[in-house]
């Protein structure tokens, strides 16, 4: 028996299949490409396969991870050569490292996503200083909230919500680049069991900060998001005090 970890990237239209069809396209593939998988026992076996956190949809991303477990070893590049084959386009085994079976999961690992995030503005003409300062007075709000979902207790008919401070939850949020209307942005969010923010709702949050700063007389420039492209670029554990991808956390 072995335990491979792996990394894979699913981009194009791939960004568009659900979790739930991304496991059962690993299964299948596996079987596929004559991996010998461990099977859970009992009525029901299935692969012992698991991975790191659902990726939303509609978001690409460089950086994701499955551990599989394996009846006997083979060479990596031997495992990573046989399941591309059958993969389809826009899904990619990208790097992987045996590890000891009693290795942390993925999912209690996971503590950061990084991000890119491309925003296209309604503005022709892109003010690069005047849209970093407010990123920066964005981050310099003394709270950041958003409105979340209570968990429903039991015969609870009407579904409460509760207000949240996200503003620890973002630990960089960058200006990296304008392109014409295009502005690239870096994101590294809080993913886990510590807490969890999506890039999708850190956008809606300063969205909606933009949209005061445009209703203010103070400011010239009227900025409005008409177009939002995401990529996950990578995920990441902190080991004494240094982030390191899921993979090399545990080498």
């Amino acid at each position: 028996m072995a335990m491979l970890r792996g990394k894979f990237s699913k981009t194009g239209e791939m960004k568009y299949i659900s979790h739930l069809d991304l496991v059962r396209l690993f299964h299948r593939v596996l079987r596929r490409a004559g991996i010998c998988i461990s099977y859970t026992q009992g009525f029901n076996p299935h692969p012992i396969i698991s991975f790191a956190t659902a990726l939303s949809l509609g978001v690409e991303s460089q950086g994701e991870y499955f551990d599989v477990k394996l009846n006997e070893e083979i060479l990596f590049s031997e495992f990573k050569e046989k399941v591309n084959e059958h993969m389809p386009r826009g899904i990619r085994i990208l790097e992987g490292e045996y590890i000891d079976s009693k290795e942390d999961s993925l999912m209690s690992m996971v503590e950061y996503s990084d991000y890119q995030i491309m925003l296209v503005f309604s503005s022709e003409k892109m003010d690069a200083l005047l849209l970093e300062e407010w990123v920066t007075e964005f981050l310099e709000q003394e709270t950041i909230m958003i409105t979340r979902k209570k968990k429903k207790k039991r015969r609870q008919r009407h579904q409460e919500y509760k207000e949240v401070d996200v503003k620890p939850l973002i630990k960089k949020f960058t200006l990296e680049k304008t392109e014409g209307q295009r502005g690239l942005f870096d994101a590294l969010l809080t993913t886990g069991s510590k807490g969890n923010l999506k890039p999708e709702d850190l956008i809606q949050l300063f969205e909606k900060y933009l949209q005061n700063q445009n209703s203010s007389k103070e400011k010239e420039l009227s900025l409005e998001i008409t177009s939002i492209e995401i990529m996950r670029k990578d995920l990441y554990h902190e080991m004494d005090g240094e982030l390191k991808n899921l993979i090399d956390a545990v080498i």
